[in-house]
């Protein structure tokens, strides 16, 4: 039983030891205790220390650099749109800013009646009487404010230097004045229609996907403990993903011209396509009001337009290919779908397709067989989507099993019950004169960084789909059609150009009621020859005159024009 020491109480000398020897042991133990939490707090400090000047050094500079300097982007896209020759392909505007930071405007501004401060004042307000400064005092924000000038008014501020909390500064947002515009599309991850995110697998997605990390350049004004501009500087980011388009600006612009012109006023809505041959590369993708939903692509449409006589190069081609036919047979006219007494003769395909005879062209249909011509359009990307944007259409035959007995077969023979869009319709021409070769359309070349090199280079697939002998006879054919043909508005002396002209009437269901509305189109599918390189293009003119206009008299006209605008873009 062990005895509680007690004040007078006497103990024994070995009590003695054994007592000193136990307060021995517990002063040490303390002092180990004392020693371990000095030592762990020493760490915890030692660490915390470190993590300040190294781990978190970036991070502490930029809240340092903050406190004495503002950063501003130059402009509302982290990344370049190139065109095929390293042109900047979009246009950008030009605005013009005044900032004050009020919270050391007020406190750091020891003369409020310097000639600077009131230049600012009286400045800002003759321009806009809302902009004054004096109701900046009222204000219990410390936000930065942004005030939109015009250019004088930037010019008479930009040499302000010594007032504290202001500076100015260029910003240069893209030009989005057409919203349906190619480049524009692409720009813009989400939908004009309803602002919705576009499907993950759309070309614009896959550039969005590569540029989403990429940072805005900016222009950083640095400032004094006082608020005071010392030096500005612009900071362009260097690891940006860019994108570089086929198109050639240059041929842009200049069919935009012709497409804008009083010649083709009357005109609502033009769509051009223009393609380099051999590689597939769409040099131009224009449309004339960018306004409206982009008609090459089909957009707003029920899965595009009609083709009409355009398509008889498909089925001839079909025929021709599969030695259904012969370019010496020959076929009588009947006198058929409305046209002339006179055309009642005997044609050959290639006769016909000069004279665009719709009775002979539905019997060479009948004989080629829906099957056989089908899978020749099909083959030639006429009813996929050939870009993969979001909103892009795919064109349809309207007949599920079109038969000979009710006539459906002739008449999809002659680009009826058919749709297809622009973009589908450029491969009609190229696949003949690029010899039988069937060369996918594309329009991102690469991905290249600030200085246009390139990082990630792309291209796009082919495949023979016709013979050569075959795509040999609808070349010369189609150059008949320019020379001696409906196509004859297309013609250029000295040069090589052919090409098939297009008319339709197609009924549209409009508005709530679904109303019935037709209309009528106007085509030319055609390839040119510049400085020994061959380029295909389509022209479209939407809702012409059905009475007196065709695709020979509105579309063919606007090819010759363009080709004659732009060929020296090409050599």
């Amino acid at each position: 039983m062990n005895k509680i020491p007690c004040f007078g109480q006497k103990f024994s000398l070995d009590e003695v030891f054994f007592m000193l020897k136990i307060n021995r042991n517990l002063i040490k133990n303390r002092q180990c205790i004392l020693f371990l939490i000095f030592n762990v707090i020493f760490l915890i400090l030692y660490f915390k220390i470190i993590s300040l000047q190294y781990l978190k050094e970036d991070e502490l500079s930029v809240m340092a650099n903050s406190q004495y300097s503002y950063k501003e982007s130059l402009t509302d896209t982290n990344y370049i749109l190139y065109d095929c020759n390293g042109e900047k392909l979009m246009n950008y505007n030009k605005e013009y800013y005044v900032v004050i930071s009020p919270d050391i405007f007020l406190k750091d501004n020891p003369d409020a009646n310097s000639e600077s401060m009131l230049t600012l004042i009286y400045t800002l307000r003759n321009y806009n009487e809302k902009y004054d400064l004096a109701k900046v005092r009222t204000l219990n924000t410390s936000e930065k404010l942004y005030y939109k000038i015009d250019l004088s008014t930037y010019n008479k501020l930009k040499n302000i230097h010594d007032v504290n909390g202001f500076y100015i500064y260029e910003y240069s947002p893209l030009s989005k004045t057409g919203v349906w515009s190619i480049e524009n599309l692409l720009l813009n991850p989400r939908r004009t229609s309803d602002n919705k995110v576009k499907s993950k697998d759309s070309l614009e997605m896959q550039i969005y996907d590569k540029s989403k990390n990429n940072e805005k350049p900016q222009i950083v004004f640095e400032r004094d403990a006082n608020g005071k501009i010392i030096n500005e500087k612009t900071i362009l980011p260097e690891n940006n993903v860019n994108v570089r388009l086929t198109l050639d600006k240059n041929i842009q612009n200049g069919i935009k011209e012709i497409l804008n012109s009083s010649e083709n006023k009357n005109f609502g809505q033009i769509g051009v396509v223009m393609m380099e041959v051999s590689t597939g590369k769409i040099k131009a993708l224009v449309q004339k009001d960018d306004i409206k939903p982009n008609v090459n692509l089909g957009i707003a449409t029920n899965h595009g337009f009609f083709p009409g006589s355009t398509f008889k190069v498909i089925v001839e081609e079909a025929g021709l290919d599969k030695g259904i036919i012969k370019s010496r047979d020959k076929f009588t006219s009947k006198g058929l779908y409305g046209e002339d007494s006179e055309k009642y003769n005997v044609l050959t395909p290639g006769e016909a397709l000069t004279l665009s005879s719709n009775d002979v062209f539905a019997q060479i249909g009948n004989k080629v067989g829906f099957n056989n011509f089908y899978d020749n359009a099909k083959s030639q990307g006429l009813f996929d989507k050939v870009l993969n944007l979001d909103g892009e259409k795919e064109g349809i035959f309207e007949v599920k099993n079109p038969n000979v007995s009710d006539g459906s077969v002739g008449l999809a023979a002659i680009g009826q019950n058919i749709r297809i869009t622009p973009i589908e319709a450029i491969s009609i021409p190229n696949t003949v004169i690029n010899d039988g070769v069937y060369v996918k359309p594309y329009l991102l070349d690469a991905y290249v960084d600030n200085q246009n090199n390139t990082i990630e280079s792309l291209n796009t697939v082919s495949s023979s789909v016709i013979k050569k002998s075959t795509a040999e006879e609808m070349k010369n054919q189609m150059i008949n059609v320019v020379k001696n043909g409906t196509g004859r508005s297309a013609y250029i002396d000295g040069m090589e150009i052919g090409g098939k002209t297009g008319s339709t009437q197609r009924i549209e269901l409009t508005g709530q009621n679904k109303n019935a509305e037709e209309h009528s189109d106007g085509w030319f599918v055609g390839f040119f020859k510049v400085s020994g390189k061959y380029y295909s293009m389509v022209v479209f003119v939407q809702d012409i005159d059905k009475d007196s206009e065709s695709g020979g008299n509105t579309a063919a006209p606007i090819f010759k024009n363009i080709v004659l605008k732009t060929k020296s873009y090409l050599r």
